[in-house]
């Protein structure tokens, strides 16, 4: 195993590329590079700005405040059982929390709508192009970039899980051609949705004007999966209990033969759960995506922290932007919006 030189040194990615590597994790870095207002704040605090559709309600916001919880999918699911026991005692609160449910929804979809890079502005040609060369790709990211860019031309090569009865996963389903390109979303994303029967199902997203269209308030029964907020140990316990997540969490932990990581802190009080699954795996080999234009000593301190939590590893540290996934040409400025 080579020696790691704790510098602020990094290395081009082209002298990394000719090693083995089949996984990629991406993280929000790798979506803020394509639009920055992935950068503005978690969904919860988009949905509180003045400038967007529907903000949530001081009611809302004392919900949520109450449930301590800033994650959409967790008061949605208590507004949908306050809705079930009500209705069972003649509905004497119908119209309040009906008047919550449609604000937290409506200001879900707003936030999601304001944040969210708008269809066909990504490059998501290029994206297919090199997510190619990987046979397992993970992120924690809640958006839509990797499924679109999977979409965008010979859908064949890639595999997402969801071909199932209705668009639902099935873990007894789960074989893969060893030559296709599997996605996995680690924390959810915005178009999938969790069941009463606990399946998850994906949501398709062709052709939607505007991306508020996939929190349809019709459908209260469906809970959107994703998750944005809490600590590592709250994720993990949520990860536990879907049997999508699980699956996918499992796959990264199972893995081998190489992982790179993009846009990824891999923050121990955000990430011990993505650490942990990184040591469980069989990939000897981690070369990690550090922005270059930070501070020197930033750098130093990420190439410490992560030579400690990944021991074992053998680890490399490149600049992000020289990899083809978080290259510069990437970028979608607002105003071509």
């Amino acid at each position: 195993m080579p020696e790691i030189k704790i510098d602020q040194n990094l290395v081009e990615w082209e002298e990394l590329s000719e090693l083995e590597w089949k996984n990629l994790l991406l993280g929000n870095g790798f979506s803020i590079n394509i639009w920055s207002r992935f950068g503005y704040g978690t969904l919860f605090e988009v949905a509180q700005r003045e400038d967007i559709d529907h903000q949530l309600t001081a009611q809302s916001l004392a919900l949520f405040e109450h449930v301590g919880s800033a994650n959409f999918e967790d008061v949605l699911r208590i507004l949908y059982h306050a809705k079930l026991v009500d209705e069972q005692l003649g509905s004497p609160q119908d119209a309040e929390i009906t008047a919550l449910y449609e604000g937290a929804k409506n200001a879900l979809g707003s936030a999601v709508n304001f944040a969210h890079i708008p269809p066909a502005l990504a490059d998501v040609a290029e994206i297919n192009a090199r997510l190619r060369s990987y046979k397992n790709v993970f992120t924690t990211n809640y958006d839509l970039i990797p499924y679109w860019a999977i979409m965008d031309s010979d859908t064949w090569r890639f595999k997402d899980y969801f071909w199932g009865e209705d668009g639902c996963f099935d873990s007894s389903d789960t074989a893969v051609p060893a030559d296709r390109t599997k996605l996995h979303y680690l924390h959810g994303a915005i178009h999938l949705v969790e069941l009463p029967n606990g399946r998850t199902k994906k949501l398709t997203a062709n052709g939607l004007n505007r991306l508020s269209e996939l929190f349809d308030l019709d459908h209260p029964e469906q809970f959107p999966l994703f998750i944005t907020e809490g600590s590592s140990k709250w994720k993990l316990s949520r990860i536990k209990r879907n049997d999508y997540l699980r699956f996918c969490y499992e796959k990264l932990a199972s893995s081998k033969n190489g992982l790179v990581v993009i846009g990824h802190s891999l923050h121990k009080d955000y990430d011990q759960h993505i650490i942990d699954a990184i040591l469980q795996s069989e990939s000897s080999k981690v070369a990690i995506g550090v922005w270059p234009h930070q501070d020197g000593e930033e750098i130093i301190a990420l190439k410490s922290r992560l030579t400690i939590d990944l021991k074992g590893k053998e680890l490399y540290f490149f600049s992000s932007e020289s990899h083809p996934l978080a290259s510069a040409g990437l970028n979608v400025r607002d105003e071509d919006a």
